[in-house]
């Protein structure tokens, strides 16, 4: 090993050794004679001795020392060995313009002249105009790109100089009408820049299409509102482009009558009143940003082949923010979807059973990617306006992914719990039950004529119970799986995603859908939200009176006891009715001031006490503490003629594991002919593979 000691490289004494740094990381050494050795050792480290060089003469003890601190710097990248070098291919008569070019990749990666000439070998085109358009012409003549070819939209670009060995192909301009020709000129270059200062987003996106069916390279910068948004980086190997940053941007949208307009995919005209807010200072910004991001990558400097991200710029204050994001499924530029197969189908719903469960560390680490800014699939709102006693209160905002097609202000998620995690918890869920309850990609489902050649069944609408729709969205139908008969059936699409419905978006969620951290436990609820609504269905047309609960003398669980308790001290201890029907799940409703505030369901009797409790503490402390946001919905009150004066005990049996549970339940309904059917909601894949037990139950008649 030659070694050379890093040109990035800085480093520090402190008391009980040195501090190292350089663009991959830091490094804490201890050892008090460590600085004035590596002061020592620092001119010898220049790669032109090898270590046995470097260390003879020495007695063994020192050898020793030298060799374990060559060999930890080496091991953080403070070090790199001469040996690995490949011969300079830069040019003589350039290395010294290129010099601190190849030092800064050589920070990164080894053979640091051949990745610099990949990059100045790009075949180039750039398109745009204005200020930004100039100055990222004069931008990639400065950086020495050998072939450039350049495209102004309109005449604001002086004649270039080039140096010896350059070439600019003045490309005539470019036939956006005519895609195939558009398509033809790209094929001629390796990588497309294009920057305007105008939001031309209709040729941003068709370039992106373009370069992404035909694997070039591609990065965009475009001025909105004072904010220039750079990149992403679309290349082959990317896992999403510039429209899902795009669609990503536009579902997290807020006042959309005024913004929407200039953020759509149409082609925004020039406007003649408003000038660009564009400064000599900030286009050279912006042409230098999208520059070096093509530097990264075709140099391979840090993680420029595997991370995609979008910059904002403000333009005001040139402060930047990059922001990471998931690909969109809607994207028109993805590869697209197709309907699954019944085999399919049911290979991934035993791919989704067999996964194993999720827990709460886990899934907050696995979610907080879907969080970032705006381009996240949900973005976390601050509690601090929140009174957090006695329940801690958490907020999320879920974006609109099916914005184009329904437009909608973000939504806002509020819970309560007895903790901050479990109440981070439940509003995480719920957020990620209404985004993929929301989001449908069509070319995922099955025509009416496809369906009719499959083999299995197909329910139609009228057989369900509480229809979505008397009709179907547009024909379209998709799989489901009987819980009863553990087959695949077809239903119409409509009938699970409720944005086909030919209505405005509704505040609360159809019957059916549920989620929880293992598959059997979301199925389960979503069964029990079925039983919760089919119950307090039957009570319109009940004669019997319901049997009060004796508080005193049921068995409580200790979270359950402690809730009684602070509802004691609040003086809301709530009148609670067993209204459990024939389905014989248990079910209650809590009275608070002579109305119900809550029913609640549950398999377990003290499980559905606790739940119910909690929402007449939640009710409680958003009334006395005036924040409506996460007030308890009333639901349709209990008549006084069902509220009975005997006093009772509930006891309930039922299986203690979920997977029994979800045999039980499945049979309670079949008993009263009704067939369970379940489909996961994963029709944004990222989402999915993250938090894949988000579920759709429906019901229909059994005799079908």
């Amino acid at each position: 090993m030659r070694p050379k000691f890093q040109s990035d490289t800085c480093y520090i004494p402190f008391e009980e050794g040195i501090y190292l740094r350089n663009n991959h990381g830091g490094l804490m050494l201890k050892g008090k004679s460590l600085y004035g050795l590596l002061q020592h050792l620092i001119p010898i480290l220049d790669g032109g001795a090898s270590v046995e060089e470097i260390i003879d003469g020495l007695n063994a003890d020192q050898q020793q020392m030298i060799i374990n601190l060559i060999d930890k710097l080496s091991a953080h990248r403070f070090l790199r060995d001469t040996e690995l070098d490949q011969p300079l291919s830069v040019p003589l008569s350039e290395r010294d313009a290129y010099a601190p070019d190849l030092a800064f990749i050589a920070s990164f990666q080894e053979n640091a002249a051949r990745s610099l000439m990949h990059f100045l070998g790009q075949r180039l085109l750039l398109i745009g105009s204005g200020l930004c358009f100039s100055a990222l012409v004069d931008a990639s003549l400065q950086r020495g790109i050998r072939y450039i070819g350049v495209s102004a939209t309109a005449p604001t670009m002086r004649h270039p100089k080039r140096a010896p060995g350059q070439t600019v192909r003045e490309v005539d301009a470019l036939p956006w009408d005519d895609e195939a020709a558009l398509q033809h000129l790209i094929q001629d270059f390796d990588a497309v820049l294009y920057v305007s200062d105008q939001p031309m987003l209709a040729r941003a996106r068709l370039l992106n299409r373009l370069c992404r069916n035909q694997q070039r390279v591609l990065m965009q910068a475009l001025v909105i509102d004072n904010h220039a948004w750079i990149g992403p980086l679309v290349h082959p190997a990317a896992k999403g482009c510039w429209e899902c940053a795009w669609r990503r941007l536009q579902s997290n949208l807020i006042a959309l009558a005024d913004r929407l307009p200039r953020y759509a995919f149409d082609v925004q005209p020039p406007d003649p009143v408003e000038q660009p807010c564009v400064t000599t200072t900030a286009a050279g910004l912006i042409a230098n940003r999208l520059l070096f991001e093509l530097f990264r990558y075709c140099t391979r400097i840090g993680d420029a082949q595997e991370d995609i991200q979008i910059t904002d710029l403000d333009l005001a204050t040139f402060q930047s923010q990059s922001h990471a994001f998931l690909p969109h499924p809607l994207c028109q530029a993805e590869q697209a979807p197709f309907a699954s197969t019944a085999p399919q189908f049911l290979e991934r719903l035993r791919s989704i059973q067999g996964r194993p469960a999720i827990d709460a560390e886990e899934f907050f680490s696995s979610i907080m990617p879907c969080t970032d800014g705006p381009l996240g699939l949900f973005t976390l709102t601050s509690a601090e306006d929140f009174v957090q006693m006695p329940l801690p209160v958490f907020q999320v905002n879920v974006s609109n992914p099916m914005l184009l097609e329904r437009p909608r202000e973000p939504l806002t998620i509020t819970a309560a719990d007895l903790d901050a995690t479990t109440a981070g918890l439940r509003a995480s869920q719920t957020a990620c039950e209404r985004y993929l309850a929301e989001i449908v990609d069509r070319r995922r489902l099955l025509t009416s004529e496809q369906a009719c050649q499959q083999a299995e069944p197909m329910i139609a609408p009228e057989h369900f119970i509480d229809p979505a729709s008397p009709a179907q969205a547009d024909g379209l139908w998709t799989w489901t799986f009987n819980l009863y008969s553990d087959r695949a059936c077809l239903v119409p699409a409509s009938q699970v995603f409720y944005t086909l419905y030919q209505r405005e978006s509704e505040d609360v969620l159809p019957h059916g859908i549920s989620s929880s951290m293992d598959w059997n436990e979301a199925v389960c609820h979503a069964l029990l939200d079925w039983c919760h609504h089919l119950t307090v269905e039957q009570l319109a047309a009940s004669a019997q009176p319901c049997p009060r609960v004796d508080l005193a003398h049921t068995p409580l669980s200790a979270t359950g006891a402690h809730l009684v308790r602070l509802l004691e001290i609040a003086g809301s201890l709530p009148e609670i009715y067993d209204v459990t029907g024939t389905l014989e799940i248990p079910t209650f409703a809590f009275c608070v001031d002579d109305r119900v505030i809550a029913y609640n369901t549950h398999c377990e009797a003290a499980q559905a006490l606790q739940m119910g409790m909690q929402q007449v503490l939640q009710h409680y402390q958003s009334i006395q503490c005036q924040q409506p946001d996460y007030a308890i919905t009333p639901p349709v009150d209990l008549s006084p003629s069902l509220r009975g004066e005997q006093f009772s005990i509930p006891d309930y049996p039922c299986p203690d594991g979920w997977p029994d549970r979800l045999t039980w339940l499945v049979q309670q309904l079949w008993s009263h002919d009704l067939c369970a059917c379940v489909v996961p909601l994963d029709h944004d894949p990222g989402l999915a593979e993250i938090f894949p037990f988000v579920v759709r139950v429906l019901l229909s008649r059994s005799e079908v």
